[in-house]
């Protein structure tokens, strides 16, 4: 009885148990049967190849013998006998293999085992970048050379052919793998194409690499250094405080901020390969305000104030400042921060007490932004002047309870003040339209009590501090 002639010819990436023919390459079917394999070597080496037959029925007892296809004779008929065969003849090894198809043929008394399978020593993958020829302020592109099509397919120069119909056939390989990578930007990786195209163009110098893998494994890679050309534009500001209690507000170009006029602000640059600058501050409302600055100095920090809120509304004036930075190439970059300048506020304390305990000791503003011109006067129950002040309000100490010009110090009671304001924003302010808190009048006063308050002179409306004294 004739036996039946197996024909397992290894399987993908060459797991044991399914295959008489395994390998450590990976593998592909062939074009003429799904159970030949071509095994891919990645080396430069021609003779890198080797394969491990195995014994069907794992019983043993097998003679091997092993043979290469030849193309002149159009068979396998050259005869291989470099190979070993373990100790219960269950497998065979042969290596040293070059390019070509190989037969391994097992018997035993009359039973025989044939399989078949390939070797394809991958050719040397060929890969260089090159830049898009659009490169420009916008755009930097890099490609594989030579760039491999949508589909990334291509031929090799590896044939091989059906062992019973002899057809032949060219093996065709795939990149199945785009590895995109840059010292600067870790995110590229994601470019799984042989083309890599980057709009937010990176403002230092960096390398493009590009490493290629086909479907057996093979790879190969390609650096190109790109020399910037782009700028980023950013900087930071702080505010500067020259009288008063307000806190310095500190920040990049992204914090918008707000504060009190008038507003001092030092920006500092802290732009990425740039040349020439261009400091925008967004107004111009004054004759002697600079609102533009042109420098190539990186080192400048530009100081500006701005002065007026909205001549409207209550939520005060929002500038844009902007910076533009501009590399040496021309390309340009800017980044803007709006500043908002408060509307004018004032706000009185109702009581003080100075009594030296470092609490409450001194009638001064709860609060203020944006005064320019202050005046306050202050008046005991009989129209006496006790306190006056005209100037900067960031100047102004407070009343510390004392007569004016002495140190007599006034009695407890409540005292009227007068004020006259005139905000950044252009308007006047007095008694009839502060925010002022008014207290209750106290019977028992210390000055006559049960009597009436005298109003101040010349004031339609006044406000009213109510003053207290204690022993500590």
């Amino acid at each position: 009885m004739k036996d039946k002639i197996l024909l397992f010819i290894g399987i993908l990436f060459g797991f044991s148990g399914f295959s008489q023919i395994t390998s450590d390459a990976k593998s592909i079917e062939t074009e003429y049967s799904d159970s030949n394999f071509i095994f891919g070597f990645c080396a430069d080496d021609a003779n890198i190849g080797s394969f491990t037959a195995n014994d069907s029925s794992n019983h043993g007892g097998y003679n091997f013998e092993w043979f290469k296809f030849n193309d002149v004779t159009n068979g396998f008929t050259d005869v291989l006998t470099e190979f070993t065969i373990n100790s219960d003849s269950t497998q065979s090894f042969i290596d040293n293999l070059s390019n070509g198809g190989y037969k391994v043929v097992l018997t035993k008394i009359d039973t025989v085992q044939e399989y078949h399978a390939w070797v394809y020593i991958g050719d040397t993958l060929e890969l260089e970048l090159a830049f898009y020829d659009k490169n420009d302020c916008d755009l930097v592109g890099v490609l594989a050379n030579p760039y491999y099509p949508s589909n990334n397919s291509f031929d090799t120069t590896f044939t091989y052919k059906d062992p019973i119909l002899h057809t032949e056939y060219t093996l065709w390989n795939k990149i199945m793998k785009f590895t995109w990578e840059s010292d600067i930007d870790p995110d590229i990786v994601s470019f799984n194409s042989a083309a890599l195209f980057i709009t937010n163009l990176p403002w230092e110098n960096t390398t493009y690499s590009l490493t290629i893998e086909d479907k057996f494994g093979c790879s190969a890679s390609s650096d190109k250094f790109y020399e910037a050309i782009a700028t980023k534009a950013e900087f930071r500001y702080e505010t500067i405080i020259e009288k008063g209690t307000e806190e310095v507000a500190q920040g990049g170009y992204e914090t918008p901020f707000s504060g009190s006029a008038p507003l001092m602000v030092k920006f500092t640059n802290e732009s990425k390969n740039g040349e020439n600058y261009r400091w925008y501050f967004g107004d111009s409302t004054r004759k002697d305000d600079v609102d533009t600055v042109f420098t190539n100095e990186l080192s400048l920090e530009p100081v500006h104030t701005y002065y007026y809120t909205s001549d409207t509304g209550s939520t005060g004036k929002t500038y844009t400042m902007q910076l533009y930075s501009e590399s040496s190439y021309g390309c340009k970059d800017s980044v803007n921060l709006e500043i908002t300048v408060l509307p004018t506020e004032i706000e009185f304390p109702n009581v003080f007490s100075p009594n030296s305990d470092n609490v409450n000791d001194v009638f001064i503003l709860t609060d203020y932004q944006s005064i320019r011109n202050f005046k306050i006067t202050i008046f005991n129950r009989v129209g006496q002047v006790v306190h006056e002040f005209e100037g900067d309000v960031r100047d102004w100490e407070g009343w510390d309870g004392t007569v004016k010009n002495s140190n007599t110090k006034s009695p407890e009671g409540t005292y009227f003040f007068v004020v006259e304001v005139k905000g950044w924003d252009n308007k006047n302010y007095n008694n009839n339209n502060l925010k002022e808190q008014k207290p209750e009048f106290v019977e028992g006063e210390v000055e006559g009590e049960g009597t009436d308050p005298k109003p101040p002179p010349s004031s339609s409306k006044f406000g009213v501090i109510r003053l207290y004294r204690s022993d500590i």
